[in-house]
């Protein structure tokens, strides 16, 4: 029987191969197994493929080819470099985002897009003693030497901003005025604030108070908060008391304002009333000057201490002391003396006080009387000059 072509699955086909066990790869092929061959399915005599018969050609038993065979190598594994490089830019972009989200949420950013933000946010960050927001919110000073972080919560310690409330705005273009009310320590403030916008910024004209110095070179190392100026003739402060001092330990510095600070950048007087005065240190270095020259005036000898001790002044009106017989005792305890700073050298102190001597001498005998021994009380009249540049200390009488 003859088949057509590409159908049949006989001897006659040089498709057809007999059945055989499939091999493993690399392993040699055996003959045919000791228990018999499986044959082919039988001739149905149509020449078709019955149903479920695989294509012509396929079987499923052929054994796979040895190893270095006629099948091709593997593909290669594809890289996970770009996978890789598109995860960690994801992650970057979302740590990114996060981070912008955050400092939004914390106040990170001062520019604000309405005035009455701007002024809330100016009040709460003076409050909160964060002096980059409320520079931020504000126009820049000439200088920013005491507006920093630590100088304002100082000020805060002293009188805290609080109760802030917006009453009013008024918008004319790109300038409004804030009126705004709140606590400034044990007094109620009610200011009203100018500000420009600046591209999509609100910003308070004046944020920061103006104080002129230049004429406080009376006082010796003029500091603010411990921050040498005295070699400045205006200084920038937020508003708020103000700790004015002396680098000099042995002065300090009065305020006469320091009740009376400034509430806004708008409210203060530019020009403080500031004083120097004597420190308890500075007394002690004048009186242990004082005491260096009494302790010398008592050396002298003589009922006139300025007989022998040229710039002493005690002295008693003994007519008959005999010459060389005196002795002097200083005062025990200097009394409450008058210091005067100099007024173009505050380091040249003045000093007066009235200082009680006790002397003791011989008299010369005469035809009426013998001699005796006389103790006497005499009060002199001290008046001089100390001079704090000098170490130590030195008291110089007269003036």
């Amino acid at each position: 029987m003859s088949y057509p072509p590409g159908q049949g699955q006989g001897p006659g086909n040089n498709d057809w191969r007999p059945y055989s066990e499939p091999t493993q790869v690399g392993q040699p092929q055996f003959g045919p197994s000791q228990y018999g061959q499986q044959q082919p399915p039988p001739d149905n005599g149509q020449g078709g493929q019955f149903y479920g018969q695989p294509d012509p050609g396929y079987n499923p038993y052929q054994p796979y080819p040895a190893a270095g065979g006629q099948w091709g190598p593997p593909q290669p594994r594809k890289s996970r470099t770009p996978l890789i490089i598109g995860l960690v830019a994801v992650a970057v972009l979302v740590v990114v985002a996060v981070v912008v989200a955050l400092v939004v949420a914390l106040g990170g950013g001062g520019a604000s897009s309405d005035p009455e933000s701007a002024v809330e946010g100016y009040l709460t960050a003076l409050s909160d003693g964060d002096a980059a927001k409320a520079l931020d919110l504000s126009k820049s000073p000439a200088s920013e030497l005491l507006l920093t972080d630590d100088i304002l919560k100082q000020q805060q310690e002293i009188a805290k901003i609080s109760n802030i409330s917006i009453v009013d705005v008024q918008k004319m273009g790109e300038m409004a005025t804030v009126q705004a009310t709140y606590q400034f320590g044990d007094r109620k403030a009610d200011e009203s604030f100018v500000l420009h916008k600046t591209g999509d910024s609100w910003r308070l004209d004046e944020g920061v108070v103006a104080v002129d110095i230049s004429s406080l070179g009376g006082i010796p190392g003029l500091t603010a908060f411990g921050v040498p100026v005295d070699g400045e003739a205006k200084v920038y402060v937020f508003p708020g008391p103000v700790k004015w001092g002396s680098a000099d330990e042995n002065f300090a510095v009065v305020n006469g304002k320091e009740k009376d600070f400034p509430v806004a950048g708008t409210s203060y007087g530019s020009f403080p009333d500031l004083t120097a005065e004597l420190s308890g240190k500075g007394q002690n270095a004048v009186n242990t000057a004082v005491q260096a020259h009494l302790d010398e005036c008592a050396l002298s000898v003589q009922v006139d201490a300025a007989t022998d001790k040229p710039d002493c002044g005690q002295r008693t009106y003994a007519y008959n002391a005999e010459p060389g017989s005196a002795k002097w005792t200083a005062p025990a305890q200097l009394p409450a003396l008058d210091y005067r700073l100099g007024y173009d050298n505050p380091e040249e102190v003045s000093v007066d006080g009235e200082m009680e001597w006790s002397v003791t001498f011989r008299t010369t005998a005469s035809s009426s009387r013998p001699a005796e021994t006389k103790t006497e009380t005499v009060t002199d009249y001290l008046y001089g000059t100390v001079d704090l540049a000098q170490n130590p200390p030195v008291f110089t009488p007269g003036g």
